[in-house]
């Protein structure tokens, strides 16, 4: 293990922002973990598992915790019939898989192109993009028992998978640390593009209409995902101000069909875009925003929304205290103006 003392989370967090840990450790292995866990309770501190630092705002206050960064590395393949079982190591970086699978002609994964952080990240929260979610080619997720100090193995319809959530992210919060993540994939699956901003430039591309090859296909999807998100400022450039964030800020709030009636009734002059979700209606976040007095390039103290996506809250040399000012005085505009509570995408740390 690699031990540091009084590192600035700043430096690990894609927001840059986070007062100090007392400890952080860099895990390469399980067994590190469970002998970073040990170090943290003979400290008598708690801990704390970050991967990528994409998905977190911690104060600006030096913390008295361990900070347990995954870093395990590897990705084994096997195949069974017309199946390819992918297992990754959590540590692995989440954009090189989504490259490995598009190189191998593995369709699933292709339109979450250009998101930051690792893989064990991306079960928590059901990471999505572009009409896929991770859910829908994980197998089973493999986790250690905290409390227990075993390792344990969830399956798809155990991890309890929904919107932007999961049993990591909600009841079991804390509970689990993820070790690996089993995905599945069918050869010689066609990609499907479901999302219309996508499918818009896709349909546009002649290149994509004449190929017969899915890797050609998955590759042009690949590219037109990331220049789409560039284009947002949704990809991590240190050279690019508006990429020191956490991506999106606040996901879309879905609506019952009751309560979405209601908001188109009463707001029926604005003619408010939604998109159907199961039996729900998803209501983008970015227009209930900028519709309650926000646009890009607002500022306010130190940080701001991004000149290119209203739903990328940026920080401009500001404050943790400063963004979560900012982020409650949007939260509060929304509710204000249309009765409905906008929930922060990325995880605040709580002391």
């Amino acid at each position: 293990m690699k031990i540091y003392e009084d590192l600035p989370l700043s430096t690990k967090t894609t927001i840059a922002l986070g007062g100090k840990a007392k400890y952080f450790i860099e895990c390469e292995t399980t067994e590190e973990i469970f002998q970073a866990i040990d170090f943290s309770r003979n400290k008598n501190l708690p801990f704390y598992i970050l991967s990528g630092g994409s998905n977190i705002v911690f104060p600006d206050i030096d913390l008295k915790i361990v900070i347990i960064n995954i870093q395990t590395k590897g990705v084994s393949k096997a195949e069974n019939g017309n199946d390819v079982i992918l297992e990754c190591q959590s540590g692995e970086n989440w954009d090189s898989l989504v490259e490995y699978c598009n190189s191998e002609g593995l369709a699933g994964i292709e339109c979450l192109s250009g998101i930051p952080g690792y893989v064990g990240s991306t079960p928590i929260q059901n990471v999505g993009a572009y009409g896929q979610e991770v859910k829908d080619v994980i197998q089973s997720v493999r986790c250690i028992d905290i409390e227990k100090k075993e390792l344990k193995i969830f399956s798809n319809e155990e991890c309890e998978f929904d919107y932007r959530q999961s049993r990591f992210k909600g009841r079991d919060k804390g509970k689990y640390i993820i070790t690996s993540v089993v995905l599945k994939f069918s050869k010689n699956k066609e990609p499907e593009i479901k999302y219309p901003e996508l499918s818009k430039s896709i349909e546009i591309n002649p290149q994509y209409n004449k190929s017969t090859e899915i890797k050609e296909k998955l590759s042009i999807i690949r590219n037109t995902v990331i220049s789409i998100r560039k284009q947002k400022s949704m990809v991590i450039d240190p050279n690019v101000r508006n990429t020191k964030s956490c991506g999106s800020f606040f996901t879309n709030p879905i609506l019952e069909a009751d309560k979405f009636s209601k908001f188109i009734s009463d707001n029926k002059n604005l003619n408010p875009p939604y998109y159907k979700f199961q039996q729900s209606f998803k209501i983008p976040a970015a227009w209930l925003i900028e519709k309650s007095g926000f646009y890009k390039g607002y500022r306010y103290k130190g940080v701001g929304i991004s000149n290119n996506h209203t739903l990328a809250l940026v920080n401009y040399e500001g404050t943790s205290e400063q963004l979560m000012e900012f982020s409650s005085k949007i939260i509060d505009a929304v509710e204000d103006k249309f009765s409905i509570k906008l929930s922060p995408e990325p995880e605040i740390y709580q002391i």
